[in-house]
This record gives structure tokens, C-alpha cells and sequence, in this order.
């Protein structure tokens, strides 16, 4: 494979994926290419003899009509068999298009197809890291590649040329290491693949950006910059504020007022705010701009988001965006878990052994490259949608310093993290890592506090401040030690240290203790099951069961011994591996290559026993004894699994250690589009372990949109109430429902309050018309809430089915979406354990629970739910309430006055669905309201 040699670029449409099942062949593209230019282009459409699934009509545009006088592939087959000769094969899934031809070829009588073949979603995965989407359309668009008509075969292949010769740049551009690096583990790679890779290699020097440490060449670190000069004076005046943020962003009034409202605070009283900035208004740069004519090194800002994707939007830009209105650097770091980085030890022993798959060898490679770019080693850069591969889990970080000196130690990503710490201006985290880290930040003084998407501090607060004791996890993590112990086959500690007798013994010892721990934990969970689930009966699937009062005093007293040897017993064992890993570290001349991987998979397996040992030793018997605070559980993966029995200990009122949390910084500012329930910040105050707080330290600022000219409210008052109905018929009504609606150009999100109910009419969806020409995602069954969430964002006629995490936390501006189904009012599950103990405690405390907890929590997730529609001034939108609560209950007109400024039109479904067409259409004209009012 040289220069002159000729790629045969190919692309198949089919009747389906599989050639088994009768599908064949549609369409047949080849762009035929040499050094770089295509010198032929073959499209061909074919017969296939057999009827066109209508989706893959819509999908392809390629109708049964247009195949009526194309050639059978009889006919077709020797003219592909004579262009494909000599040729090396390049598909986009090589492993789709080249079988099936082959196939195809065979079944007429001609040679299954022998070529060598690439495949250019396994080079893009490579050499394109930090990508999201891999699909041909995507990954043309990200390099500009002309691509005027996906999934049409002839345009296909024709881009997936181009696209390989940019692959082939991007990998010669790469430093000379790494690129005999990727080779040297490209075995597993898909067909020729990798032999492609060794024949493209240029050996290039390092790069000035780069630098070669230890196996890896990474991207040279860069210093923090501190601002050597502040940005003046704060521009105090409307018209300076003007002069400062145009011609690039709007000076909206309600952003001025809490502008001026944060500086004049943090410079004088310094006193708690609350802050409700509406949607549109600008809330980042509200917080941003202030605190940078405050802050510096010394004083620092930390602003706490609800997510770690908030975090990068804000770190990646709105701070840079801001760095630039200033004319000067903003010295921020974004500060994350451990877990979150790489460990550049721990992979680079990864590639001391053979990799277990393909596809561990394709992430190696993928982090390889990933190295000559990222300043960071975030994990989160790489966009996966799934981080759950074993290779992840070995080269995680852990958090623990290394304590022997080696070539990764000076540029480990988690330690520059924590020392750009101590330099920068503001520090980005999220809810859960403040909540758990607020004592050792590196601060030289009180910082200033910024709370964004307040309305989830508390309840993110009370995940960071409940435990889950996982004794099958225990259980399982101890039995893989003993095996890395002691294993018959395979390297193991015991084999490694062979010839020290002394090292034997302990190592014996060892495994003793293990056995014992074992033992006990086995015990413990039989004790349990005994007690609390005897009498089951036949129920299936998980159990969770409510433990009440005096259930909990039997607990702690039945634990209270237990816990207490496994504890010494688990540190016993720490300090023995502890030993053993700094044997290693401090003498690595003394063992085999592939003894790196022992230790290392041993150091893993440890530092997640030691996390389990820290939540043990957390447990706060007297809080659970009281119940007034949290709720405890005793959980089963299944009625007859003892295997699996759990603890849990999950914190639903945390007041108490926010407001100490507080104490460590200066003026907490809490921000977000929907704080207030009833236009009151009472809710959240009491959430958050405040009385009551002054009128002039919560501000209301209006969102600057237009919602009666962008936006109409449609509630099918002929929807039934759910509770009225089978779950069977209810899902029967949704997918009708939903598929009326959504059943036009425009992207459409469906909010659920269920995830079996997503399940339900996603299946019937499935088998309506609508199925066979639009795209629906749905979480838990299509991809997991992350995947299909980056799925509907590059789509362009997607219908969405999401539960808890698509009511907010999301932008979809413009046309990414243009209708939201809300199909039941958000309220919690009242049977869920801890909703249920939050209702006893405020019960027991004299308190309505459905009016002081259910009804605000409700009301606010609706308005977060309305709040997915309109993100822009451009934004037009429906949004339609499938539950006739709203109307027809007083909590729920209470909750339809949530709306900003806009009453819903109640209409039967029949009615309104021409309605919301036509509004979507821009047919019809803006809407005044419920016809019946």
C-alpha cells in the first residue's frame, strides 16, 4: 500500500443489515483513488427483487420505482468484481460493507472478495480522539468535507475518501514516536488496518509544543497565567458596561442589576444572595464580570455547578469569552474528582502486556494520540458515551501522590490540576466534589461563593452525604486481591516473590485475612437476609426495602461489631499492599515487565477497597438511629440473591452541613433560571438551612424573551389521567398521542416521569408509521440519557423520549428543538423510600408535605421542563401537556401560573394538533391564551 497504490473507496445501500435474512443490495458506490485523487467514480443502483423497507426509503431516498429498471446484481456483479481487482478496500464499518459484498459476489458465482481492507471509523476513533460522533456525516461536517448527500452511496464513498487521506495527514502529522508507538500496537486493528498505519509512517521531529516523557510524546504544559495588572476600574455606569461588552454581546437590564448587585456586595456586606436571572438574561457573565474586577490569586472565586458538563462550558467558554471583553487573562482551572484524570503510570503499563480485545487495543491507541493534544488528561474530553471498559477503570487515577520519583511524577495530570489550584483566580467545581473537598481546597483566605443551578445544591449536597455499604462490591474486590495473590494460572504476587521466604509468609497471612473478611462478610449478609427478608413471597426484580425506626436500632446494634473488625481488617491489609507497591515503586529494576500489570491491577483493586473502608468508617449510627434526616434501606438485586444484599443511607435533609459547609466562604451567591416556587425563594432557603433571608438579598430578574410572540402552550384536555388507566392503555395513549404530534420536521423531546413508560411507548412508536421515517431515541433502551442526548443534538429530525435528566441542564437553541410533550406532571415517586421518609419527617415536624415538598418540587421541574423550549431570542416553540391535572386540579393551576407571562390553550387532542402544526409551520399567529378561561 504506496503511493500508487489504488484504494477502492465503497459504499453500499441494502434493504437492511443483514444478507442472511434475505436483505440485499440498492445501491452500490465506489470512488476509486489514487495518491490522494480520485480518478473514478462509480454509482450504480440495483435491483433487488424485493420490497424497500420504508425506512430505509426515508433513509436513503431511494424508492422502489427508481429500482424497477436498474440490473439484478447478476447482472451488476462482474462489472464490480472487474473495478474492484488490484484494488485495496476502504469502507466507513469495513466489517458491513466488505462481508456483504463478498457475500453477494458468492451467491452469482464469483470470488468472495480477497482484497486487503481499511476501515475509516476505526482510524477516525484513533486519530480523532476528542470526537463525539463517529457517524460519516459528522465526522465530514467537524472537517469540512464537502458531503451534499449522505447516505446515497456514490456521495458516501466519495467523502469517505477524502476522509481518509485527511486520516492519513492527521496521523503523519503526528511526532515520529508516536506514530511508531500506534503502529507497535495496532495488531487487533480491523483487517489491514494497522498494516495500512506502518506504511504511512514520516519520521518527524518532536513538535515545540510537544515533549516526549517516558513511552508517551504529550502536549508540553503550560503554565497558569496570572494576571499581572487588574482590569481597571469596575464600569460602573450603563454606559460603560455598554462601552465594555458590545458590538460582541447585549447589555440586557436585568444582567446590569445583578451585576451591580453581586459587586456592591462582595465589596461591602458581603451578606447571602439569591438570585432568580430568567432564561436569556445572561446569568454566567451576570457572576463572571463582577467577581473579576474582586479577585485574584488571593481572593479567590469558586463557582460550583450542578453538572461536570457545566463545568467545561464554563471553563472552555464563558471564562475565555469573558478574557476577552477584559483584554487580559482570567486564571481559572476546573477542578474535578480524581477518577476524572488519566494516569499516565497506569497506562503506559497497559502496553507492557498484550491487550485483552480489540477493543482495549483501539482506546490505548486512541489515549495515545489523545496525549499529543490534551493540557488536561480530563477523561471527559474524550467524549465517550460509555466509560465503563475495563481499560478505564485500570488507568482511572486514584488521587494517591506517587511516592517514589519516575518519569510521569512531574507531569502528572491530577497534581498540575491541584497546583494550578493555588494560582488561579476561580476555581470551577460541581455540587458533589464541594460538598466533599469544601475543607481542603487550596484557599489562602475565605473565597467567594457562586452557586449555579442552586435549585440542585441541596439535593446533589445529600448524595455527597449518603452512603451505600455494597457488600457483594466488598465481597468481589476482596476475591479478586486473593486471586492476585495467589492465582494458579497467570502471574501473581505470590509467583513474583517466589524466592523470599519472609515476603511468602506475609503474603500467606495475608490471604488468610482476606479469607476471614470473606467469611465474615458472607455471614453478615445471610444474618441480614434472615432478618429482613425471610418472608418475601414471590415478587421478582430488585428489592428495596424501608427500614423503620426500630429495624434501624436492631441494625446498628447487629453491625456494630462487624464493622468494626472489618475496618481493622481492611486497614491491615492497606498497609501490607501499601508496602508491597512502594517495593515496586522504589525498586522497579527487580521485576519483569509484565509485572507492572499485577501491581497495578492490585493498586486498583485496593484504593476501591480503601473507598469502601472510608465509607464504613463515615456511617453516623445516631443519625440513622433518628431517621430525621435521612432514610436506610436494605436492598436485593433480586428476592432469593443474599449475594447481593446491600445498606443504604441516603441524606434527604441537609440544612445542617450546607450551612456549615458555608462557613468557609464569603458572600454564597445562589443563581439559576428556576428558583423560585410561587415567586417566593422560601423553598430553597429552607433547603438550603436559611430562615429567612432580607427582600434586598433575593433578587427576581425577568427573562428578556417574548414568549407570547415565541412560544404557544397547548393542554389536550381529553388526555386521561394515568392513574385512571392500565399501564398498558396509558402507554397506548401516549404513543398515539406523541405520534400525532410529533409526527413533522421539527426535533421533538417527550418528557416522562418513568423509564418503563419510555420502554412502553417506545415499542409502540416502533411499530406505528412513525417508526419507519423518523429517528427515536429513548433513554434506557436506545442509549444510556448521555448518548442520546449528543445523538439529538446532531440530529435533524429526531424525536426524543427522556426521563429525569432531559427537564433541564440542556440547550437545544433554534431548530434542535421545537417542541416539548410534557406527558405528566413531574411529581416524585411518592413511594420511593426516601421520598417517602422526607414526607413522614416533615409529617412527624407538623408540616403538609404534599404543599411544603411535593408541590414546589413538582412546580419547579415544570417550569424546567417549559424552560428546554425557548433558549434563544430566535426560538419559536410548542410546548404540550398531556395531563389534565393542570387545568383541572388547584395544584395544578398553581403550577400553570409557573408559566412566564403565557396561559396553555385547552383543546381536545384532535384540536390541538393542528394547532401546534401550524405554530410550527409559522402559519399561525401568536396565541392569547385558554380559549375557556
Amino acid at each position: 500500500m504506496s503511493s500508487v497504490t489504488t484504494y477502492a473507496v465503497i459504499d453500499l445501500e441494502t434493504t437492511g443489515t443483514s444478507i442472511d435474512a434475505g436483505d440485499r443490495i440498492i445501491q452500490f458506490g465506489c470512488a476509486l483513488m489514487r495518491d490522494g485523487q480520485i480518478v473514478q467514480t462509480v454509482s450504480q443502483l440495483i435491483n433487488p427483487d424485493r420490497p424497500v423497507p420504508r425506512a430505509i426509503q426515508q433513509l436513503t431516498g431511494i424508492v422502489p420505482a427508481q429500482l424497477v429498471a436498474a440490473p439484478y446484481f447478476e447482472d451488476a456483479g462482474y462489472m464490480i468484481e472487474d473495478l474492484l481487482r488490484d484494488t485495496v478496500i476502504v469502507a466507513h464499518n469495513v466489517n458491513f460493507d466488505y462481508p456483504f459484498l463478498s457475500a453477494e459476489l458468492a451467491r452469482i458465482g464469483l470470488r468472495p472478495l480477497t482484497n486487503p481492507a481499511l476501515d475509516t471509523v476505526e482510524l477516525a476513533q484513533i486519530l480523532m480522539p476528542t470526537q463525539a460522533s463517529f457517524r460519516l456525516s459528522d465526522l465530514t461536517e467537524s472537517l469540512a468535507i464537502p458531503h451534499d448527500a449522505p447516505h446515497h452511496a456514490d456521495s458516501d464513498a466519495v467523502a469517505t475518501a477524502k476522509l481518509l487521506w485527511q486520516l492519513r495527514a492527521k496521523f503523519q502529522q503526528l511526532p515520529g514516536a508516536t506514530q511508531r508507538q500506534l503502529v507497535a500496537h495496532s495488531d487487533n486493528l480491523l483487517r489491514q488496518t494497522g498494516d495500512w498505519l506502518a506504511q504511512q509512517v514520516i519520521d518527524l521531529p518532536m513538535p515545540s509544543d510537544c515533549v516526549e516523557v517516558g513511552q508517551f510524546c504529550l502536549r508540553r504544559p503550560q503554565a497558569l497565567t496570572t494576571a499581572l495588572h487588574g482590569p481597571g476600574a469596575y464600569p460602573l455606569t450603563d454606559k460603560a458596561k455598554k462601552a465594555l461588552l458590545t458590538p460582541t454581546y447585549k447589555l440586557r437590564r436585568g444582567q446590569v442589576k445583578m451585576m451591580d448587585a453581586l459587586y456592591y456586595n462582595a465589596t461591602g456586606a458581603q451578606q447571602p444572595m439569591m438570585i432568580e436571572a430568567g432564561t436569556g438574561l445572561g446569568k454566567t457573565f451576570g457572576y463572571l464580570l463582577p467577581y473579576a474586577y474582586v479577585c485574584d490569586e488571593n481572593q479567590k472565586l469558586v463557582v460550583a455547578t450542578a453538572t461536570t458538563v457545566l463545568q467545561a462550558q464554563l471553563v472552555h467558554q464563558a471564562i475565555p469569552a469573558l478574557a476577552t471583553i477584559l483584554g487580559r487573562e482570567v486564571p481559572a482551572v476546573m477542578l474535578k474528582s480524581a477518577r476524572h484524570y488519566l494516569d499516565l503510570q497506569k497506562l503506559a503499563a497497559t502496553l507492557q502486556e498484550p491487550a485483552a480485545n480489540r477493543q482495549t487495543q483501539l482506546l490505548q491507541l486512541r489515549l495515545i494520540v489523545w496525549l499529543c493534544e490534551t493540557q488536561t488528561g480530563d477523561l471527559d474530553e474524550l467524549h465517550m458515551t460509555n466509560y465503563q471498559a475495563p481499560l478505564f477503570a485500570r488507568i482511572r487515577h486514584t488521587g494517591s501522590t506517587p511516592t517514589t520519583t519516575g518519569p510521569y511524577q512531574a507531569v502528572d495530570f491530577y497534581g498540575r490540576v491541584l497546583r494550578a489550584a493555588h494560582d488561579a483566580t476561580i476555581i470551577v467545581t460541581n455540587h458533589a466534589y464541594l460538598s466533599r473537598h469544601f475543607e481542603t481546597l487550596p484557599l489562602h483566605q475565605p473565597p467567594f461563593l457562586v452557586v449555579d443551578e442552586a435549585q440542585h445544591f441541596a439535593d446533589n449536597t445529600a448524595a455527597a452525604f449518603s452512603h451505600r455499604i455494597d457488600l457483594r462490591r466488598m465481597r468481589l474486590a476482596l476475591s479478586h486481591l486473593r486471586e492476585l495473590t495467589s492465582r494458579r494460572k497467570g502471574r501473581s504476587l505470590q509467583a513474583i516473590y517466589a524466592d523470599e521466604p519472609l515476603m511468602q509468609y506475609q503474603l500467606a497471612s495475608t490471604q488468610a485475612t482476606i479469607d476471614t473478611l470473606l467469611g465474615r462478610i458472607t455471614d453478615l449478609q445471610a444474618q441480614l437476609y434472615q432478618h429482613f427478608f425471610r418472608a418475601e413471597g414471590t415478587t421478582t426484580g430488585p428489592v428495596e426495602k424501608m427500614l423503620m425506626p426500630e429495624q434501624v436500632s436492631w441494625l446498628m446494634d447487629t453491625l456494630a461489631a462487624p464493622l468494626t473488625v472489618i475496618v481493622a481488617q481492611l486497614d491491615a491489609l492497606q498497609a501490607v499492599y501499601d508496602g508491597l507497591q512502594a517495593d515496586f515503586n522504589a525498586h522497579p529494576d527487580r521485576f519483569l515487565v509484565g509485572d507492572a500489570a499485577v501491581f497495578q491491577a492490585v493498586d486498583g483493586v485496593v484504593s476501591a477497597l480503601a473507598a469502601r473502608r472510608r465509607t464504613l468508617a463515615r456511617l453516623d449510627p445516631d443519625a440513622m438511629r433518628t431517621g430525621a434526616s435521612g432514610v436506610t434501606c436494605v436492598t436485593l438485586a433480586h428476592p432469593r440473591d443474599v449475594a447481593s444484599l446491600a445498606i443504604t443511607w441516603d441524606r434527604f435533609n441537609v440544612a445542617a452541613p450546607i450551612q456549615a459547609e458555608l462557613q468557609h466562604f464569603k458572600a454564597p451567591t445562589f443563581v439559576g433560571a428556576t428558583l423560585t416556587v410561587t415567586r417566593t425563594f422560601e423553598f430553597l432557603q429552607a433547603q438550603l438551612g436559611y430562615s429567612s433571608l432580607p427582600e434586598a438579598q433575593c433578587l427576581r430578574l425577568r427573562s428578556p424573551f417574548h414568549y407570547k410572540e415565541q412560544a404557544a402552550v397547548f393542554l389536550a384536555e381529553d388526555a386521561p389521567n394515568a392513574n385512571d388507566l392500565t399501564p398498558a392503555a396509558y402507554a397506548d395513549y401516549l404513543a398515539e398521542a406523541i405520534a400525532q404530534l410529533a409526527d413533522t420536521d421539527h426535533q421533538t423531546i417527550a418528557l416522562f416521569t418513568s423509564l418503563s413508560t419510555i420502554a412502553a411507548v417506545y415499542a409502540r412508536l416502533n411499530a406505528m408509521p412513525i417508526g419507519g421515517h423518523k429517528e427515536i431515541l429513548a433513554q434506557g433502551v436506545t442509549g444510556s440519557a448521555e448518548k442520546i442526548a449528543k445523538r439529538f443534538a446532531l440530529g435533524e429530525d429526531c424525536l426524543l423520549l427522556g426521563a429525569a435528566s432531559f427537564f433541564e441542564g440542556i440547550d437545544y437553541p433554534d431548530k434542535q428543538l421545537e417542541q416539548v410533550i410534557l406527558t405528566r406532571l413531574p411529581f416524585d415517586a411518592p413511594e420511593a423510600p426516601v421520598t417517602k421518609a422526607r414526607y413522614i419527617a416533615l409529617r412527624q415536624a407538623g408540616l403538609d408535605s404534599f404543599k411544603v415538598d411535593a408541590l414546589p418540587r413538582a412546580t419547579l421541574r415544570f417550569r424546567q421542563s417549559f424552560g428546554r423550549l425557548i433558549r434563544t431570542e430566535r426560538d419559536r416553540g410548542v410546548f404540550v401537556c398531556l395531563d389534565p391535572r393542570l387545568t383541572q386540579t388547584a395544584f395544578g393551576r398553581k403550577m400553570a401560573k409557573s408559566l412566564p407571562n403565557l396561559k396553555p390553550m385547552t383543546l381536545p387532542l384532535a384540536t390541538l394538533v393542528p394547532l401546534a402544526h401550524q405554530w410550527l409551520a409559522g402559519s399561525m399567529p401568536p396565541l392569547k391564551g385558554d380559549p375557556h378561561a
